[in-house]
């Protein structure tokens, strides 16, 4: 089953030197992202899917077994939604960058 997640709405971030800096919505952690991790974090637009966005990284890192990829990038979605840093788009409908 594929999931669609968007980055939190109060999470703060930027991209320095290639990597993503992130800010809780509280103001209390700071989390300095890797290559992965920011090419996932640039592509929670809240429209595409896990599944779509596996098959991005997978794309950009030619070079790493693919199960890897699939592996490291759903352990990672998971680890950013227990964190608070997203949220899982569950009414498609009322998503604005996404239709039913």
């Amino acid at each position: 089953m594929t999931r669609i997640f968007s980055r939190a709405p109060r999470v703060l971030y930027d991209t320095l030197d290639e990597r993503a800096v992130l800010i809780d919505a509280q103001g209390t952690e700071l989390i300095t992202l890797n290559a992965l991790g920011t090419r996932v974090w640039q592509a929670l637009d809240g429209a595409r899917d896990d599944e779509a966005i596996t098959g991005e990284i997978t794309a950009r890192f030619a070079d790493v077994d693919p199960r890897r990829i699939t592996d490291d990038v759903h352990g990672f979605l998971d680890e950013l939604l227990q964190l608070g840093l997203i949220t899982e788009v569950t009414d498609l409908a009322a998503h604005p960058h996404r239709s039913a």
